[in-house]
C-alpha cells in the first residue's frame, strides 16, 4: 500500500513537471537587437540581387541610401537597360556590426546577356548598410556586381 502511494505521488510528481516544463519552453523568445538587424540585413542583401536580376531600377534604389553617387546609379540603370537577362548570385560571407553601420563581406557570381551573348563574372565585396530599421546600401568596397562595365574584362570597344 505504501508502495502504491509513492508511485502515484511520483507520477503526479513527474507529471507536474513535465506540464510546467513545456509551458516554460511554449513561451515565444524575443529575438535580441542583433538578431534583428541581421535578419533585416540579409532581406535588404536579397532585396538588392532580386530588385538587380529583375531589372527593377525603382524599388533596386529604394534600398540604396539617397547620398550614394550619381555614377552608381547611372552604371546600374545602364546595365538594367542595355542587357536583356541579368543572372546575379549573391553568397554572404560574414556580417560585421557597429554603432554606426554594417559591413557585408560577401561573393558573387553574374551572368549578364544580350543577344544571347552570355558575359561572366564573379568577385568580392563588402556592401555597406546604414543602420536603420529598414538597411539602405550606403557604399561597396571590392568588386561592384552592378556595374558590370567597370568589372568587365572585355575591352571598351568589345562591350555591348
Amino acid at each position: 500500500m505504501i508502495r502504491l502511494e509513492l508511485k502515484n505521488g511520483l507520477f503526479v510528481f513527474a507529471l507536474i513537471f513535465i506540464v510546467i516544463l513545456s509551458a516554460s519552453c511554449s513561451k515565444a523568445v524575443k529575438p535580441s537587437e542583433d538578431i534583428v538587424r541581421i535578419k533585416a540585413i540579409l532581406n535588404a542583401v536579397t532585396k538588392l540581387q532580386d530588385k538587380y536580376k529583375g531589372k527593377d531600377f525603382g524599388d533596386f534604389m529604394a534600398i540604396v541610401s539617397p547620398k550614394y553617387n550619381a555614377s552608381f546609379k547611372n552604371a546600374v540603370e545602364k546595365s538594367m537597360t542595355e542587357f536583356d537577362e541579368i543572372d546575379l548570385a549573391i553568397y554572404v560571407d560574414r556580417i560585421d556590426m557597429d554603432k554606426d553601420s554594417t559591413r557585408v563581406n560577401l561573393h558573387w557570381e553574374g551572368t549578364w546577356k544580350k543577344m544571347g551573348k552570355p558575359i561572366n563574372n564573379n568577385g568580392n565585396s563588402v556592401f555597406t548598410f546604414s543602420n536603420e530599421a529598414e538597411p539602405k546600401l550606403t557604399g561597396i568596397a571590392g568588386s561592384n556586381p552592378f556595374e558590370l562595365y567597370s568589372i568587365s574584362n572585355i575591352p571598351a570597344s568589345d562591350k555591348p
